[in-house]
């Protein structure tokens, strides 16, 4: 399937399909947030351990993104999704009856894995679909779906919680997952014909990764990336605790203001794909990361001064709207030139940007709570790399035009 095969129809509907997939993996994080507590003590563990329920949730991410999207390349794009979402479905109810934090542990895994094999493959189905700018657009039409999750998710768990306990909240995921799976059977088409399939399932997995790491263009994106999302988890790490004990926020005033951080990321995705038509993306995408350089510089320099909340506030809100700005540009610059290794392509960036942040796990938690001075200073790094990365490595002049 292909542009030109495509009606105003089916479109809408691959964006419906596809963004509601997508928002799985989303959802498999924000909305258990506001109940890291209350789960903790249900199971009568220290808080910490819950945290570590977030690397197995980013852990099942790397291993979903792995695997999903060479095997989409390999038998194409339905089954996988289909199974996904099946998988997920199945996450939820265990996470749902988990009798013990071991049990929890692992479900969440499972959760994570399901979650991001959605999101990378419905990567791979907008490249299937599109190229060049109008792939851009797409992208930006189906985050409208996705990247609703950003918002939806904390604010609607956070709400839940005096209805109901976490237990129901997982149970209404999985009935989303449900009604999405049940969606995806009846409407979802395959979009990679057969003759661009690749060889077996697995055999050749290593030479597809091989073939997109030799792209330069794609490693520098690829480091760019890494970067943007070290900078992101600094601010979902710390930020928590720099809001709650030096401004005095409480649990339900910080889940209003994670939302309101959200509707920026989202704001910032959508502006990508109307500057796109005016800017290049690769200059847009320069814009977006010195932006937010100079806002993690400003963040540094006032956060020992006694800095007022709006102030902070409205600080972290540029830097999220800096980051959905760079969103659409990384992945269609970096599926652009691989049409045949789309879902490769997708699940090796998402990998080992997950990968790379786990890794980040003590830099994070080394980071000062009183104060937002770590959170500004890794910022500035993050972004200073990757500015460096995009004129050093990707060299933007060289990157071919998104037509």
């Amino acid at each position: 399937m292909s542009t030109t095969t495509i009606t105003q129809r089916q479109r809408w509907k691959f964006i419906f399909l596809i963004g509601g997939l997508q928002a799985l993996q989303p959802f498999s994080l924000d909305p258990y947030l506001p109940s890291g507590p209350i789960i903790a003590r249900d199971f009568a563990v220290d808080n910490s351990l819950i945290q570590l329920t977030l690397s197995a949730l980013t852990v099942g991410f790397a291993i979903g993104q792995l695997v999903a999207g060479p095997l989409s390349d390999a038998i194409g794009r339905r089954k996988p999704l289909l199974f996904a979402s099946t998988l997920y479905v199945l996450a939820s109810y265990l996470v749902f009856i988990a009798p013990s934090m071991e049990f929890f542990f692992a479900a969440r895994l499972l959760q994570g894995m399901s979650g991001a094999a959605a999101l990378v493959v419905g990567n791979a189905i907008i490249r299937d679909l599109y190229e060049g700018l109008p792939m851009l657009k797409m992208m930006g039409r189906v985050l409208l779906i996705q990247a609703s999750a950003w918002f939806i998710g904390p604010f609607a768990g956070s709400q839940l919680l005096v209805i109901m306990d976490w237990r129901g909240v997982s149970l209404i995921l999985g009935c989303y997952a449900v009604f999405m799976l049940i969606a995806s059977f009846m409407f979802l088409t395959e979009t990679l014909h057969r003759d661009n399939r690749r060889d077996t399932v697995f055999a050749g997995m290593l030479k597809r990764f091989a073939y997109v790491l030799h792209d330069r263009i794609y490693v520098g994106l690829l480091l760019v990336q890494i970067m943007v999302g070290i900078g992101l988890w600094a601010y979902l790490s710390a930020m928590p605790f720099v809001f709650t004990q030096q401004f005095g926020l409480a649990p339900e005033q910080y889940g209003l203001l994670l939302t309101l951080n959200s509707v920026g990321a989202y704001i910032g995705v959508q502006l990508s794909s109307k500057l796109a038509q005016y800017i290049p993306a690769q200059w847009l995408l320069v814009g977006a990361l010195s932006m937010s350089l100079i806002v993690g510089a400003i963040l540094t320099l006032i956060s020992n001064t006694q800095p007022p909340l709006w102030l902070v506030a409205g600080l972290i809100w540029l830097f999220l709207v800096a980051f959905g700005l760079t969103v659409t540009p990384i992945g269609a610059l970096s599926l652009a030139p691989h049409p045949n290794e789309a879902g490769t392509a997708a699940s090796l960036m998402l990998v080992l940007g997950s990968l790379a942040t786990s890794a980040a796990g003590p830099l994070y938690a080394a980071l000062p709570k009183e104060t937002a001075f770590g959170v500004g200073l890794t910022m500035v790094a993050a972004h200073l790399i990757s500015l460096t990365v995009m004129f050093t490595v990707v060299r933007p002049k060289s990157v071919p035009a998104l037509t």
